[in-house]
């Protein structure tokens, strides 16, 4: 599951919106990026809320996981990765006296085996829960620690730990190195080495460690090439909403049946007439309406042209 796209605070949309997902319908979540850390150059989008796509889908995955607001995280797609790190990765290396003006700290490190993902929030009473999760670059979990404590108490349990690591009689195997291509663009070259390698008979397994990739990208690439078929397990079950939903389509047919102008162009004449019924105050739901388009993608079109009325203040509720 890859955070493929996201809308700023603008209404502008980044990434690859319209990536193609047969068969699927993307999670929305939201993303808070922290604000430009002092010393450090601004990323375009600090400090915003951004409303972000994710899908399995077959593009390289970042090697840095994103939490939502939520509490759930993903992968970025490499694209998404480039425009989010700046701001996402700012406030990890702030200052201690600009830390002590936020509430929430994340941070990202790790290299090519192991990646550790840390969220520490300011909560009741002064105290700071932590939550540390230990993956693999292609988000597989291994381990989580996770507590609540006196901030004044982090300094001497990190010492702690550092001991145990030092004196403790059990130790991790070893991890054997290997070049690794995570977050590289398929190149013509390595694409031919995909199919060669795949018509010797090596295995999705065995092409990712000769390759450097994980599993999860040859298996979606050998599909995008149509040498293997669609990796249905790849793409988890759809989850139980907490509250009564609309019924989901997912073939345009039978989008249309529910709305018959779903993924049809917007024509200028259309946006004129959705800008004039939203400033003589039609609701985003009768608008949907009358437009035979579901409101998300009402809501979308009257922020990007920047209509006015009640519907519009509307659409940006609805984005966030």
């Amino acid at each position: 599951m890859l955070i493929y796209a996201f809308r700023d605070a603008r209404g502008v949309w980044h990434g690859d919106p319209d990536a193609a997902l047969p068969g699927i319908e993307p999670g929305r979540g939201v993303l808070t990026l922290p604000s430009t850390v002092p010393g450090q150059g601004p990323g375009a989008f600090d400090g915003q809320r951004v409303e972000v796509l994710y899908a399995g889908c077959d593009q390289e995955a970042s090697e840095a996981t994103y939490r939502l607001d939520s509490g759930e995280t993903f992968l970025a797609t490499w694209h998404v990765h480039e425009l989010l790190s700046p701001a996402y990765r700012g406030v990890a290396a702030a200052p201690a006296a600009a830390q002590d003006a936020t509430t929430t700290v994340r941070l990202e490190v790790g290299g090519p085996h192991r990646r550790y993902n840390l969220h520490a929030e300011l909560v009741a009473e002064g105290r700071v829960e932590i939550k540390v999760v230990v993956s693999s670059p292609d988000g597989v979990i291994h381990g989580e620690l996770a507590g609540e404590l006196d901030p004044r108490d982090l300094g001497e349990i990190g010492r702690h730990l550092a001991s145990v690591a030092r004196t403790a009689s059990f130790t991790a195997p070893p991890v054997e190195a290997k070049a690794t291509n995570r977050g590289q663009a398929w190149t013509p070259e390595a694409v031919t080495q995909l199919q060669d390698r795949h018509r010797a008979g090596k295995s999705p397994e065995q092409l990712a460690e000769e390759l450097g990739r994980s599993e999860n990208s040859i298996r979606w690439k050998l599909h995008g090439l149509k040498l293997e078929p669609y990796p249905g397990d790849l793409v988890p079950a759809p989850r139980t909403p907490a509250e009564r939903e609309e019924p989901k389509a997912y073939t345009v047919e039978d989008k249309r049946r529910v709305y018959p102008n779903a993924y049809k162009p917007w024509e200028p004449a259309d946006e004129q007439r959705l800008a004039e019924r939203c400033a003589q105050g039609v609701s985003l739901l009768d608008l949907s309406k009358e437009f035979g388009r579901n409101e998300g993608a009402i809501a979308s079109r009257l922020v990007k042209i920047q209509a006015e009325g009640p519907a519009a203040e509307e659409a940006w509720e609805y984005g966030g």
